[in-house]
């Protein structure tokens, strides 16, 4: 065992010995609870969970740390994307890098390029990319739609299988079955209107009639997002670059034809003198600062007794924003993720003790969007494209033994066909395929260079063209490849007296990196009936992504080799009740081996930590209103990576050191407070910790032996408030976000490698390390209005 895995159960053992100290100091407590505090208290403690083991337990018997959040949680917080609250629950490190993901959470101090450790489902259905495996997370779901998210933390594999690696959200639609009376009918509608012009509405509505019952959510979403200015300042994010003759020439840039000797105006690509409508990026000339996203998504389900079809579609299409260096690339240009499934799910009961589920899945993800770029002296505007596709077919078995053995388990086969590199038109020669260019290549199918201009000789005569598009039917099949998954997974919880023991294991084998065993053991003692111990061990691995294993363009490195990583958790979690307070402790020691970092396996990383989850509840003084509710979180992580990037040589060398982009402590207080029967205030204040910055950030001192001074990412405080009337049928609120104005920075994405050597001498000294070294938030305050109808 590591010497960071003996330090947390140093920790462990300390607090074995206090909590006895607790126990025998308040052994009468329970006696003091009523009935209607032990209720008040079952909404937290006792709530059900199915994503840990795949059945229904309490939060209580689950094999995990875990957090629900409910629909009414939802609605009191103001929330309006899964992204908010990420940021305000424990173990996530978080940031809104606002580009080619419009946000990054890093659940227990893994650090990647995206979210790519952490498993998205949607009803138990993995919605991760099949390509890049990260979590698309922005605001393109139906919240209106959605009955509660379970977040579970630790390797989640014996269920989930590959990728259920930092832990799981589970995004559990409403269900019309369960919540309406026989041949009835419900309908929501929630529309919002906030700053920068930001508007989305939500439709949710369902119906049981007989055997029949179904449910529709629907999103649409827009935001022109924050301007520039009300982010924090940073100098590779001066809105001056975009317009700068000398990066982007006399077409993209504000310039002089120099044949003409006319003044082209910004965005003027053919350098005509004028802005044409097929110039201009999502309705605005290029040359300028603009950010706008549009997003919708359909949550759909239609069911005759016990067999159901659904149907999931989500589409992003969102600008760059502060993402990368705008002396590297213009803002104004559109990203896209998509992503459907359809599924076939059919549950039977063979008997009162045995159930089985059979479901099959189909489902596609997309990657796609337009690049415009200055590198060096060259100048292009490309076009990208990805499309990936699967399908699998799932069975799982549930038999109650007795009423104290359950046994559970499941078999899996899943086909996948991926790409192996974009396709990529108008760009460097050879830098990706493009038959619509490939008869002047010299491969005979890739981008011919043709789109690729010297910032000096742009000029009407010579100038940046247009993108032809790179059509996925034009996909040649050498640029694809097949895989193959099967698995199969055992689960056994037995109730002896106090005792719960969960015991599971699976097997998965890929065509690729063949066989992969993935155990989890679980002892859970209910000391009383206020206090109980969880005692968890787990394994789990993450597949290579295709990104990775293939690079996706000549310019990142590929590695056909890649081994997946894996993580052995140890952790331990007490759950102590009183009158007002529920506290839920998890310590958890974590060791990664054949970490993927650059298209390496980069040896390992030791991770330990805290997460401390508090609910409370007090008597509110205000007469006829409603009980005092919130929750305290606090998380503390220590991450060490066994190697770190050295800059100055551009490679890996084994050096034991903080990972970096993760802050040690941070704290998360949440207060709903109830100010009449129809009134209600909420507030969130978050605390984020001090953090250094990753080794491959070049302003970090010890990865960067040029580098004076080791820059590290001050802590700070943000406030958001909801103020909300609610009425039948009616509910009208207001959520004002970073009350205070509080200015700060989120680490920067991916490589991180733009640096801060922003002027010399009056002119810019890009070092094309596209992506930010920092990433500036919002400073300003912002204001969002929603309304809610039952109709």
């Amino acid at each position: 065992m590591s010497v960071i895995h003996l330090k947390a159960f140093k920790l462990i053992q300390s607090v074995f010995v206090l909590l006895a100290l607790l126990e025998q100091a308040l052994a009468n407590d329970v006696q003091t609870l009523s009935l209607q505090d032990l209720l008040n208290q079952k909404t937290e403690l006792h709530q059900s969970s199915t994503s840990v083991s795949g059945i229904s337990e309490s939060i209580q018997d689950a094999p995990a740390a875990i957090i629900v959040i409910r629909h009414k949680d939802i609605e009191r917080k103001g929330y309006a994307s899964i992204d908010e609250i990420l940021q305000d629950i424990p173990g996530f490190d978080t940031s809104i890098p606002n580009g080619t993901v419009y946000s990054i959470a890093y659940q227990r101090g893994y650090r990647t390029n995206w979210t790519q450790r952490t498993l998205v489902l949607i009803d138990g259905k993995v919605d991760n990319s099949l390509w890049t495996h990260s979590a698309i997370i922005s605001r393109q779901f139906p919240l209106n739609a959605i009955e509660r998210i379970e977040v579970i933390y630790g390797p989640a594999s014996v269920v989930y299988g590959p990728n259920a690696f930092l832990g799981v959200i589970n995004i559990i639609t409403k269900d019309a079955n369960n919540m309406l009376a026989e041949d009835d009918v419900y309908a929501e509608i929630a529309i919002e209107k906030g700053s920068f012009n930001t508007q989305g509405i939500d439709l949710s509505t369902g119906f049981k009639y007989g055997l029949w019952h179904g449910s529709l959510g629907l999103r649409l979403f827009n935001s022109d997002e924050a301007h520039i200015n009300d982010l924090s300042p940073w100098g590779y994010t001066d809105p001056a670059l975009l317009q700068d003759p000398t990066i982007w020439g006399p077409g993209i840039g504000q310039g002089v034809d120099p044949v003409t000797s006319r003044t082209s105006p910004l965005g003027d690509i053919n350098v005509n003198g004028e802005v044409e409508q097929s110039e201009l990026f999502n309705g605005q000339a290029l040359g300028q600062y603009f950010d706008p996203s549009f997003n919708r998504g359909v949550l759909a389900k239609l069911a005759y007794d016990n067999l159901a079809i659904e149907y999931i579609n989500w589409h992003t299409d969102e600008g760059y924003g502060p993402y990368y260096s705008f002396a590297d690339a213009q803002p104004n240009a559109s990203w896209v993720y998509g992503s459907e499934q359809v599924a076939i799910t059919h549950q039977w009961q063979l008997s009162k003790q045995l159930d089985i589920k059979s479901q099959f899945v189909y489902r596609n993800s997309q990657v796609a969007g337009d690049w415009i770029e200055s590198y060096g002296t060259g100048v292009s505007i490309s076009k990208w494209n990805s499309y990936s596709d699967a399908w699998r077919f799932e069975q799982e078995y549930q038999y109650r033994w007795s009423p104290t053995l359950m046994v559970s388990g499941g078999i899996k086969y899943e086909q996948k066909q991926l790409m192996k590199g974009y396709m990529i038109c108008n760009y460097w020669a050879n830098s990706g395929i493009c038959p619509a260019q490939g008869v002047n290549s010299e491969s005979g199918f890739t981008s011919d260079g043709s789109g690729v201009i010297n910032v000096n000789e742009i000029s009407s005569n010579h100038y940046t063209t247009l993108s032809p598009d790179a059509r996925i039917s034009d996909n040649p099949d050498f640029n694809t490849f097949k895989t193959r998954d099967q698995g199969v997974y055992g689960q056994l919880i037995w109730d002896v007296e106090d005792w719960r023991f969960s015991l599971g294991t699976r097997w998965d084998n890929n065509s690729l990196y063949k066989e992969q065993v993935s155990p989890r053991l679980a002892a859970i003692y209910h000391y009383s009936p206020k206090l109980t111990f969880k005692w968890i061990y787990g394994e789990a691995f993450q597949e290579p992504a295709p990104v990775n294993l293939y690079g996706g363009w000549n310019g990142r490195i590929n590695n056909e080799g890649l081994k997946p990583e894996k993580v052995t958790n140890f952790e331990f979690i007490t759950q102590y009740q009183t009158q007002s307070w529920l506290h839920d402790v998890s310590l958890y020691a974590s060791e990664y081996t054949d970490v993927i970092a650059d298209s390496s396996n980069v040896q390992g990383r030791d991770i330990w930590g805290v997460e401390y989850r508090g609910h409370y509840r007090f008597a509110n003084p205000i007469p006829q209103a409603a009980t005092i509710t919130g929750q305290i979180y606090y998380t503390y992580t220590d991450t060490q990576s066994d190697m770190q990037y050295d800059n100055q040589l551009g490679q890996w060398l084994e050096q034991k050191a903080e990972t970096g982009d993760i802050a040690a402590n941070k704290i998360s207080w949440h207060l709903n407070w109830p100010l009449s029967p129809h009134w209600n205030i909420n507030t969130i204040v978050n605390w984020v910790g001090r953090k250094a910055l990753f080794s491959q950030n070049p302003l970090r001192q010890d990865s960067n032996s040029n580098r004076e001074q080791d820059i590290k990412l001050d802590s700070y405080t943000t406030t958001d408030v909801t103020l909300r009337y609610d009425t039948e049928g009616i509910d009208v609120g207001l959520k004002i976000e970073n009350l205070f104005e509080t200015e700060y920075y989120s680490p920067g994405p991916e490589g991180a490698g733009a640096g801060d050597n922003f002027t010399q001498d009056g002119f810019i000294q890009d070092n094309d390390g596209f992506h930010n070294s920092l990433l500036p938030q919002l400073k300003t305050r912002t204001a969002t209005l929603f309304v809610e109808v039952e109709l």
